[in-house]
């Protein structure tokens, strides 16, 4: 971590930036400015950030030791709990996992991250993520979450040859919703180049 954002380093000690940073960076001003104001006008900005980022931490560990074999819920708090429940129906499609929290980097876009889940979903290969929301999210929201997991598919393919048929993202909410967005990363290949170049061009200026 740093003021610039979450880097990785590589085994022959490149450094890159973490996808989530350089989509951050890339983000159009109008998204800016709507968490500028907000957190202008939310008093509480911080705790409501740090309670979220708790209850996202908590929920990927349930269901990290669910994938185990290796749960025991007395050790979290009950929110998380709920989530887990909400999002089990889903969890049921996941099989031959390949990867729990897995690290990754491309030499090739000069980028890392870590994948929450490589697996097959519904008997295709899959990125597979998992967000925990106060609310249902809509499909154009999750636009974000689309070039980050198309990325980690990319980086993955670079590592292994094996290309992802799937990204798959599942969402609880505390409304008590569940919501499973699934798509072909072909699709936002081309958008994930742009914002990546767009990082690296301005990172020069």
């Amino acid at each position: 971590d740093r003021d610039d954002g979450h880097w990785y380093k590589t085994k022959i000690d490149e450094i890159y930036p973490s996808i989530s940073t350089i989509l951050s960076e890339t983000s159009s001003d109008e998204k800016k400015q709507s968490l500028q104001n907000w957190k202008e006008n939310e008093p509480a900005h911080k705790f409501i950030t740090e309670q979220a980022q708790h209850i996202g931490t908590q929920s990927h560990k349930i269901i990290e030791d669910y994938l185990k074999n290796q749960l025991y819920l007395e050790e979290f708090d009950l929110l998380p709990i709920a989530h887990f429940h909400n999002l089990k129906s889903f969890l049921q499609n996941i099989s031959e996992v390949v990867g729990i929290e897995q690290k990754m980097y491309s030499d090739k876009l000069r980028v890392a991250g870590t994948s929450d889940l490589i697996a097959k979903y519904n008997g295709k290969l899959s990125i597979i993520d998992y967000k925990t929301k106060r609310k249902p999210v809509y499909d154009e929201y999750m636009y974000e979450y689309y070039l980050q997991t198309t990325c980690y598919s990319l980086m993955f393919q670079e590592i292994t040859g094996q290309k992802i048929d799937q990204i798959v993202i599942l969402v609880s909410s505390e409304k008590n919703t569940r919501q499973e967005f699934i798509k072909s990363p072909n699709e936002y290949v081309e958008d994930l180049h742009e914002r990546i170049e767009k990082y690296y061009l301005d990172s020069q200026l």
